[in-house]
């Protein structure tokens, strides 16, 4: 099985941080995946991570795709320039609402926004399945700590375990990740090949914190 090396990075500081300032701030205008995406108070800001999973995913016009944890919804607008069709959802009240402001802004007809925890409140079977989900392993006093935290990883064991259920049979997993040094960075690998899973290929993006994110994208066994 493939290895990711970890590096120095810990996450947990700055993702303090970022939270306080994703609580107080004020919404914002964010240049992102060549749009104006407005990020909302209490909705993760979207940043390189984003763009990356948008150069990485491959969609075809007839296709539809579903993403898990849309935040301000700036990958799915971006997907379904290129799509058939797309849905997207998350546990966080705020960001669903910031996600449907977004997408009016920009004209985009072709999706759905609604609140659900990952999988509880979708149906049918999707030709793409995108997630960028909390990395850390950190416990969490609501549901916009889970921007960035996922107590006992519990968010990423439950995709993995649930995700079959929704991807079509030659369908494929996008799902975003980084290196961090607090964090189980083979965690999906193990969690793909435990549910019938294998990695197709990993796209890397280096960040000015000398980390690195990743898009790891997954097919059926």
């Amino acid at each position: 099985m493939t290895k990711i090396k970890a590096s120095n990075f810990q996450s947990i500081p700055r993702q303090s941080v970022r939270l306080e300032e994703r609580r107080k701030q004020e919404p914002i205008d964010v240049d992102c995946c060549s749009m104006q995406i407005r990020a909302n108070t209490g909705v993760y800001a979207t940043s390189g991570d984003s763009e990356l999973m948008v150069e990485t995913v491959k969609i075809l016009p007839t296709e539809t795709f579903l993403e898990i944890g849309c935040g301000t919804g700036v990958i799915s607008i971006a997907i379904s320039k290129h799509a058939s069709s797309g849905i997207g959802v998350d546990i966080n009240d705020l960001a669903v609402e910031n996600s449907k402001f977004n997408a009016e802004r920009h004209g985009t007809k072709n999706i759905q926004f609604f609140r659900s925890n990952i999988f509880e409140n979708v149906n049918g079977k999707f030709d793409i399945i995108v997630c960028n989900p909390p990395y850390t392993n950190h416990d969490v006093s609501d549901n916009i700590d889970r921007m960035y935290w996922d107590p006992n990883d519990e968010m990423k064991r439950t995709f993995f375990k649930q995700v079959g259920n929704f991807l079509k049979e030659d369908g494929k997993i996008y799902f975003g990740w980084a290196d961090f040094g607090d964090i189980d960075v083979d965690l999906p690998l193990k969690l793909a090949d435990e549910n019938g899973f294998i990695l197709v290929k990993m796209t890397e993006k280096p960040h000015d914190n000398k980390f690195t994110f990743l898009v790891l994208e997954f097919k059926r066994k």
